[in-house]
């Protein structure tokens, strides 16, 4: 009879676990998500422009390069290119230094504003995704 019940209550966990992550992919899905890029130009750097992107496959780009950014061991020190600004569906933002250059073998680097000691790494193929969106 215990075997039951606990199996009972592990199916259901899986149950409730498999609803929540549905429920995040449908937040992501709304067109209610946007992202912005302020550029903050420096001396001696390449132009860049302020962009806004709305759509759900940019967002998407974002959120995989942003997923996939290492946390970064030394301390770090830069000038960052954009200030990135992400709102979601409920109106909540995430903001972050973004800087990802020109040069196509080098990785991005993302720092969360909330901490702008820690930085992040963003390899080399999705940085160069976002350079690709970016540049259009």
């Amino acid at each position: 009879m215990k075997k039951y019940i606990l199996f009972f209550i592990l199916l259901s966990l899986l149950f409730i676990l498999g609803c929540k992550e549905k429920n995040q992919d449908a937040i992501l899905s709304i067109d209610e998500v946007s992202v912005n890029l302020i550029c903050k130009q420096q001396a001696n750097t390449n132009e860049c422009t302020n962009q806004k992107f709305k759509d759900f496959q940019s967002f998407q780009i974002f959120k995989t390069a942003l997923e996939s950014a290492v946390k970064m061991s030394e301390k770090i020190d830069y000038a960052a290119e954009y200030n990135l600004s992400i709102t979601f569906q409920d109106q909540t933002t995430k903001d972050f230094h973004l800087t990802l250059g020109t040069n196509r073998d080098m990785k991005g680097l993302l720092v969360d504003l909330k901490n702008t000691n820690q930085g992040y790494e963003i390899p080399i193929a999705h940085a160069n995704k976002l350079r690709d969106l970016i540049r259009g």
